[in-house]
């Protein structure tokens, strides 16, 4: 089964040039030097206010890029933030089947990963270095409408490590905020600014010859050259009015065009002109959506009208008939428009609503007509795509859209607002509007909506360490009659209350429970939904319920990369980390790298994965390794969480990396961790932050020798029998018993493991005992037990013991040689496909394979190989092709 993507969250227009209007006289220069620009400089810039025909030169002159060139258009709008501008890039990059190493929909989840725009930069270079085209071209037009700096920051940073055949050209009316001085300097900027774009007087000799109503104008090349100082907006309307209008003077450009766009609009037939001023809200026309809005069934007709007079309308590259106006001209019909059928303007706007598939535009539109329970309702309908795939910052945009009263009252929109929370882990701003939310679901009768919000809330109550809260709230909730996917996330969030408060025989019960539901409502986006399970590890009764939550999201959601195929592979790699099969866990951690990384680095994940990954690298005795993982996992946690997630968390992660340093022996980094450890504590953590201080101050105990501080402190942490690692109980028992035996108390280390023996009778689950460490268990394997333990209990310790001596520092692999036995069976025959010049969407339709999952092939395929392009993969490939055989010969 494969996984469906989300639909494009803009319109497809925005990644279309506009074909080059028919008639364009010849600008010999700007043509020749606009050419050679595109061709061999890294970033061109045609920089001018409106009207000086921007879009019109780089139209014409991409029409006339060599044969085999690679163009990438995106049209800017007013509301394009990075996650939609990354959509439209890497959308408009589709057909060159660039060899992505991560999902191109996951860059703006990876924007948001701890190095964020560095690591898209990064992807995104890497796949353009992959392209396999002569010369490339990127394309940025009205780039004067983005707002959000980091836009720019990206175009910065790709600049500077662009890739030889590839070039940036931006068209704005303003200077893009990049570093220009040293491209200057370094020959690789083309700057086509005013004085290049506007005509000279040979440029509007010609245009007046092939204009019809040239001679009407009365007016030489000259003087018209003078009054519009080339400007190509006003010398079209000028030729386009009557004589009075053509020696009009207005004191500014603008007024000038809206004094002779007036001329134009009244002196057209009433049916085009008022057509015209009704398509106005519309970005781009097309005869359906024209029709649609504006009731005018002969739509098409008036459109082919329009690009026939040349209206400042350009007509984009796409199979149904569009046309886009001029902003110039789409400013003056709509301020028209407001004017003269004030009215209608409101019906136009919800109409133009309807059907659009930019989340963006259609919020934009109800909000403009004041729409505001149409617009709540498209906005939380389409509010868990946009956060699947990390647009929350366009949701809280879309959101500031509403006056403050609507917000109030519209708990739809509160429980928008505390979703868009989640992925910045801000939990005040969650539990705010969470908490109005189920009031107003409560107040409008919507119990099963209330119960929902009231659930949120207590997730917000856990990660702000108002535990008691959650727990009073979650008991009432269980008490409802509700659907099973409602239900589902109640007893979700009930087994994860369990563990906050160490109620751990609680967990499996309400985790059973929340598996019940699921599996009678098998929905991939309702499975989706509860990727994070890995603590739950070792808990009493869990292993059967993980197992099987595995197996039901891996036949519910199919095999393509997701968040939650991610979070399958990281409860395997617990699961056999905690029977001792290191081997096994790193071969699912591996796997579960790549999709973390195919999918942009989603936090929740990352964090998850990183957990485990420090701990099988410690036990591994990888210490570098180990460190950095764990350092990226702290660091994380201090600079992009806000204060209280911070004060409720950071002890956690402190812990996992001073258990690392205790298996690694690290003496220095112990005492560091400790010190945060200490410092760390608030009111707000979780009851088991105690713990863990306790136990890595009995790590310090130990390196210092301080045995009987160590058997004092460890006492208490070995008080039960937990197989989870992230609890210290099995860890602080076996260290107890080793150092007892150290202080001659051989009777007692023995009575101290007993328990621990007879609960590992199944010989499975060995739980925290490998982090006792390297130097912990072989003493207890060695130690004269006489018949104080059973021979199977000596086993096991042996056991132990051999498998952190056979673990060892991974060695650095000899690189594989390109054999077909390395690539699965698919990858396989995607590469024989490649290799006969198939795209991707042929692949895809050859295999009934969704594009999405060929591209995540064909990454698996490159990294397996060794190479960065499909070019080097299909040679690999002919390489590693058997020889025709010589029989018969």
């Amino acid at each position: 089964m494969q996984a469906s993507l989300p639909a494009p969250l803009f319109a497809l227009a925005k990644i279309q040039p506009p074909r080059p209007r028919t008639g364009l006289v010849a600008r010999p220069q700007l043509e020749r030097d606009l050419g050679q620009a595109l061709m061999h400089k890294r970033l061109t810039l045609l920089l001018a206010p409106a009207g000086y025909g921007k879009t019109s030169a780089l139209t014409r002159q991409i029409r006339q890029l060599p044969e085999g060139c690679a163009l990438a258009w995106v049209s800017a709008d007013e509301d394009d933030q990075l996650q939609r501008f990354l959509s439209c890039l890497t959308t408009a990059l589709e057909p060159f089947d660039l060899p992505w190493r991560v999902a191109p929909e996951a860059l703006a989840l990876l924007a948001q990963a701890e190095h964020g725009l560095r690591d898209v930069v990064a992807e995104l270079v890497n796949a353009l270095a992959g392209a396999e085209a002569e010369r490339g071209l990127i394309v940025v037009d009205d780039a004067h409408r983005l707002s959000d700096p980091r836009i720019f920051s990206l175009l910065q940073a790709v600049l500077e490590r662009l890739p030889a055949p590839w070039g940036l050209v931006i068209a704005s009316r303003v200077e893009p905020p990049l570093s220009l001085a040293r491209l200057r300097a370094e020959g690789e900027l083309a700057e086509f600014r005013q004085f290049e774009l506007r005509f000279n007087e040979a440029e509007v000799a010609a245009l007046m010859a092939s204009c019809t109503t040239a001679g009407e104008a009365a007016v030489s090349a000259a003087e018209l050259l003078e009054r519009t100082d080339g400007w190509a907006a006003g010398l079209r309307l000028s030729l386009s009015t009557r004589p009075a209008a053509a020696r009009a003077r207005a004191p500014t450009q603008r007024h000038l065009f809206d004094y002779l766009a007036a001329e134009v609009l009244d002196d057209l037939p009433a049916e085009l002109r008022g057509f015209l001023l009704r398509c106005s809200v519309l970005p781009e026309l097309t005869a359906a959506r024209c029709e649609y809005v504006t009731g005018e069934v002969h739509a098409a007709r008036l459109l082919e009208d329009i690009e026939r007079r040349g209206l400042f309308a350009s007509v984009m590259e796409t199979d149904e008939f569009t046309l886009r106006l001029h902003d110039l001209f789409r400013d003056f019909l709509e301020d028209r428009l407001q004017r003269e059928h004030p009215s209608e303007l409101p019906q136009l706007l919800r109409r133009a609503a309807e059907h659009e598939a930019d989340l963006s535009r259609a919020v934009g539109y109800l909000a403009r007509a004041g729409a505001w329970d149409e617009a709540t309702a498209v906005l939380v309908k389409r509010a868990q795509e946009q956060l699947s795939v990390g647009a929350g910052s366009t949701l809280e945009r879309l959101l500031g859209l509403f006056p403050e009263q609507e917000l109030a009252q519209r708990p739809d929109l509160q429980l928008v607002r505390g979703l868009a929370a989640w992925p910045h882990f801000d939990w005040a701003t969650l539990l705010t509007a969470m908490q109005q939310a189920a009031e107003g679901f409560a107040l409008a009768g919507r119990a099963r909506d209330a119960a929902l919000t009231r659930t949120n809330v207590c997730s917000g109550l856990h990660h702000a360490g108002r535990l008691a809260e959650a727990s009073r709230e979650l008991a009432q909730l269980r008490t409802l009659k509700l659907d099973d996917a409602a239900r589902a996330f109640v007893y979700y969030t009930s087994a994860w209350d369990a563990f906050a408060n160490a109620r751990t025989d609680e967990v499996a019960p309400m985790f059973a429970e929340m598996l019940v539901s699921l599996e009678r409502a098998p929905v991939p986006m309702l499975w989706n939904q509860f990727p994070t399970h890995c603590v739950f590890v070792g808990l009493p009764g869990m292993q059967p319920l993980l197992d099987r939550f595995a197996q039901g999201a891996t036949r519910v959601c199919g095999d393509a990369p997701t968040q939650l195929r991610a979070a399958v592979m990281h409860i395997r790699a617990w699961l056999a980390l905690t029977s001792g099969r290191l081997d096994e866990a790193g071969q699912w951690l591996g796997r579960a790298e790549e999709d973390c990384h195919w999918l942009g680095m989603p936090r929740l994940v990352v964090t998850e994965h990183r957990l485990a990954r420090v701990i099988w690298l410690a036990l591994r005795g990888e210490s570098e390794a180990a460190h950095a993982v764990a350092r990226e996992l702290v660091e994380d946690l201090r600079q992009h969480s806000p204060l209280s997630h911070r004060q409720v968390h950071e002890s956690e992660v402190l812990f996992v990396h001073a258990r690392a340093a205790w298996i690694l022996q690290d003496a220095a980094a112990l005492r560091a961790l400790d010190a945060d450890l200490q410092r760390a504590g608030n009111a707000f953590e979780w009851p088991a932050a105690p713990l863990n201080r306790a136990m890595s101050q009995a790590f310090i105990a130990l390196i210092d020798g301080r045995l009987h501080d160590a058997q004092q402190l460890l006492a208490p942490l070995a008080n039960d029998i937990n197989r989870s690692l992230f609890y210290p109980a099995t860890q602080a028992r076996l260290m107890l018993a080793d150092v007892q035996l150290q202080r001659g108390q051989t009777d007692a280390a023995a009575a101290t493991l007993r328990p621990w023996f007879d609960d590992m009778q199944d010989g499975r689950e060995i739980g925290g005992a490998l982090l006792a460490g390297p130097q912990v268990l072989p003493r207890l394997q060695a130690a004269a037990w006489g018949q104080r333990l059973s021979a199977d209990d000596r086993g096991l310790l042996a056991r132990l013991a051999g498998l952190l001596e056979a673990s060892g520092p991974a060695q650095t692999p000899t690189p594989r040689p390109a054999d077909p036995a390395g690539l699965s069976e698919r990858e396989a025959e995607v590469l024989a496909r490649i290799a006969a010049g198939d795209s991707n969407k042929l692949i895809a339709r050859a295999f009934d394979l969704s594009p999405h999952t060929v591209k995540r092939h064909v990454a698996n395929i490159l990294g397996k190989l060794g190479v960065d392009t499909r070019g080097q993969a299909a040679a690999r490939w002919r390489e590693m092709a058997p020889a025709p055989s010589a029989q018969g010969q």
